[in-house]
């Protein structure tokens, strides 16, 4: 198996927005490759969709031809050279004859592959005055709406924050564990407490957390710090019943019931039928009871469940802005109209919630977008047309009228939460 066969065939994949790109590379089928090779791959691959568009301006200045006009394969092969060459370890003649090799065994453009690349391996971009999205990798529709939502200082930080590396966070199961952070601190892992959440921790070494006997046991889940808030948020208490009308993987219905010491009933939904049996997965590791499952479109009216539910969290579906640093490719391709229509199917989940939402109960919107259009304004929209009662959250000892996280905060990515009751 060829390593830089496999960088193609995975980009080629998200190119194609055959889904997140962190998920692409978790469950692609690296064949008989070792972990070392495997490692190469992802690095790669993140890499060069994390720069796309510096990546390509490089190669349009060592070329000759125009970059939209390249075959699809020859232009793959020239970003995952150009990409290791500016910003991996592997020696450059060694890149350009890997991929002069590449070229000349599935195209016709050998030469050419390796005029560019030599041009590349020359060329210095360092002192050019470069615009924000090209230097960024940003789409200039995605950049005009952060602008719209942010001061310049913002979105500047915004920006770098997309290449930070997240903090890597986990929640204690109370349900079946209580001694957590010893008992993996005695295993050699470095946990830091939370900054906002209790139960949670930063882990500063997780690279083998996951063959431990407690997460196989699921007395913890790797969940970013947002995540467990928002099932603080919504109050759940013991004899509710409860929705989360787009709950999965399951993580924050598993908060939800570890509150109410599974005392109250949780509805988890999702259109995708397979991400059910996801959720089950979650639920049956951290012993969580009292679950319904159901699988229908959030934005169609269910009328047998009109008027049924004492809280209801709607972590809708949204540009998912807030976790680019994980899913680079969301800052190339995520569109105006892409948001326009996002806007669209999270009003309707809201119009359809608010009818499911018993009088006196609490509805929680969140997303981990960055963006005012599925946030402040949807704010509004609860508020002035479907009449929900905005509540104050208290966050650090302040009262809020929503929270909003920032991927450049320490042990969380782009979040954001609103809560309601229906009066």
């Amino acid at each position: 198996m060829n390593i830089r066969n496999e960088i193609i065939n995975i980009t080629n994949s998200i190119n194609n927005k055959s889904g997140y790109s962190s998920e692409i590379l978790k469950t692609y089928d690296y064949g008989d490759l070792d972990k070392r090779d495997i490692a190469y791959i992802k690095k790669c691959v993140f890499t060069e969709i994390e720069n796309r568009f510096f990546v390509d301006y490089v190669i349009s200045k060592c070329s000759d031809l125009e970059i939209n006009r390249l075959d699809k394969i020859v232009l793959e092969i020239l970003r995952m050279a150009t990409t290791e060459i500016l910003f991996m370890k592997t020696a450059d003649y060694a890149v350009v004859d890997e991929a002069v090799e590449l070229a000349g065994s599935i195209t016709r453009y050998k030469d050419y592959v390796n005029a560019v690349l030599r041009e590349v391996c020359r060329i210095n971009v360092d002192s050019e005055d470069l615009e924000d999205d090209i230097k960024f990798s940003i789409n200039k529709d995605l950049l005009k709406m952060l602008n719209k939502s942010y001061s310049k200082k913002t979105v500047r930080k915004l920006l770098k924050s997309f290449f930070y590396k997240s903090d890597f966070v986990i929640k204690q199961n109370k349900l079946k564990e209580n001694n957590l952070k010893i008992n993996l601190e005695n295993q050699g892992f470095a946990l830091n407490d939370h900054p906002f959440l209790k139960d949670s921790f930063i882990v500063e070494n997780p690279e083998s957390i996951i063959d431990t006997k407690e997460f196989k046991e699921g007395k913890f889940l790797i969940q970013d710090g947002s995540c467990s808030l928002c099932a603080e948020i919504l109050e759940p208490l013991e004899n509710s019943i409860i929705l989360d009308i787009c709950a999965a993987p399951g993580s924050k219905s598993c908060n939800i019931q570890e509150i109410t010491n599974n005392q109250s009933i949780i509805y988890c939904n999702d259109i995708n039928q397979n991400k059910i049996a996801r959720i089950k997965e979650n639920v049956e590791k951290c012993a969580v009871k009292n679950v319904q499952y159901m699988n229908f479109d959030a934005t169609t009216l269910q009328k047998d469940l009109i008027n049924k539910f004492d809280r209801i969290l709607v972590d809708a579906p949204c540009s998912a802005t807030g976790v680019i640093n994980k899913n680079p490719e969301i800052k190339l391709f995520r569109t105006k109209k892409d948001v326009e229509n996002l806007v669209n199917t999270q009003r309707q989940i809201l119009e359809n919630c608010e009818k499911y939402l018993k009088k006196g109960g609490i509805l929680v919107y969140s997303t981990c977008s960055l963006l005012k259009e599925e946030n402040e304004e949807n704010v509004e929209f609860i508020e002035n047309r479907l009449h929900l009662k905005r509540k104050d959250i208290e966050f650090y000892g302040d009262k809020n009228e929503f929270i909003k996280l920032m991927p450049f905060q320490k042990g969380t990515q782009g979040f954001f939460i609103s809560k309601f009751v229906k009066d």
